[in-house]
């Protein structure tokens, strides 16, 4: 069943951060996330993904109070902040499958099912130690930022993504810097979270052993991909309870490209799958897919969407004809949103857009 889910805002990633621990600018720093290629902040997976997961309970999944039981998230697409969401839950194998799509296209997957085989210990490399208390506040503070739809008191199950706060009781917090990597080039591919006898509640205490494993390489024109595993296992006094997993992707290194081409015009990217423009120009989609891309050349001509002045002087998004929106800097007013704009100046300098 297809059900609207609402709109992940700033205040959404902003409370979620202070839930989780995530602090990578990239979801709330506009200048951050642009200077690394993309068109704006956008949304943690696990925000949207703990959110999907909460939608699909209460339309009916459920998880299990005892035995195993595993909740994998897979990211298709990044996902921006104020676009409408829709969910749909379906009965799928074992157990249940959610899918998050914005404007009719797949963002991320969320499957709730019963493993052929529990979890088991592993072995990897740079390992970390951590004693790891379920607490009641901290506990309610991160189902509350996931929208969990069951009250949270002591004994109770918590989300099963909430050892995400691990963050906060790991020696060394930040997952992106274990693994090595750059912020500013790196996706999230998956989360997957096993529980080998039902969910975690709380008031439990675990012993927590975090490792990195299954370096891997995957290398294409556009350059070479690495993705890592960081997994953490939590352990009781019956032995192992649940094994989390979040698996990273660096994308290329990628000297920045210059914005225009020899003709004068704006440099983007066309994703030939989908058939998206984008700008600044990127070498690779940002959709988890990891597709590369082609350049192409963007109108120098388009519509305002939005404006607004700061430190005297006026900026705006732009709707160019091909339908990619760009947030620049706008000539002298006075302005009118739907007016026509078009690109002046050095677009290997100093550049800006001026009402046509």
């Amino acid at each position: 069943m297809t059900a609207p889910l609402g709109t992940i805002g700033l205040p959404d990633v902003v409370r979620y951060s202070g839930a989780s621990g995530d602090r990578n600018p990239i979801h709330y720093d506009p200048e951050f996330a642009r200077a690394s290629g993309y068109d704006g902040p956008f949304a943690m997976g696990a925000l949207h993904g703990g959110w999907l997961i909460s939608h699909a309970l209460a339309q009916g999944a459920a998880l299990p109070d005892s035995g195993p039981f595993a909740v994998r998230l897979r990211f298709h697409r990044i996902v921006p902040l104020d676009v409408s969401l829709t969910a749909d839950v379906r009965t799928a194998g074992t157990g249940h499958e959610a899918v998050l799509t914005v404007d009719g296209k797949p963002c991320a997957t969320a499957r709730i099912e019963v493993p052929s085989e529990p979890a088991a210990t592993g072995e990897g490399d740079e390992e970390q130690r951590t004693r790891f208390p379920v607490e009641l506040g901290a506990a309610r503070a991160f189902a509350a930022s996931v929208r969990w739809p069951r009250p949270v008191e002591t004994g109770s199950p918590v989300p099963p993504t909430y050892p995400t706060v691990l963050s906060f009781w790991l020696p060394e917090p930040d997952p992106i810097a274990r693994v090595g990597f750059e912020p500013a080039r790196t996706l999230m591919g998956e989360t997957s979270v096993e529980f080998v006898d039902g969910p975690l509640r709380v008031g439990e205490v675990f012993d927590v052993r975090e490792y990195i494993a299954n370096e891997r390489v995957r290398t294409g024109s556009a350059g070479e991909l690495r993705l890592v595993d960081l997994i953490a296992e939590m352990s009781g006094a019956s032995g192992l309870r649940a094994r989390y997993r979040n698996t990273f992707i660096l994308t290329p290194d990628s000297e920045a490209a210059p914005a225009a081409s020899e003709g004068g015009a704006l440099r983007g990217s066309l994703d030939p799958l989908t058939g998206e423009s984008y700008f600044p120009e990127r070498t690779l989609s940002v959709d988890g897919g990891l597709r590369e891309l082609e350049h192409v050349d963007l109108p120098r001509e388009g519509s305002l969407y939005s404006w607004t002045s700061f430190g005297g002087r006026d900026y705006g998004q732009v709707d160019l004809a091909n339908g990619v929106r760009v947030q620049v800097r706008l000539g002298p007013g006075p302005h009118e949103i739907g007016a026509g704009y078009l690109l002046e100046g050095d677009v290997d300098g100093d550049w800006w857009f001026a009402r046509a």
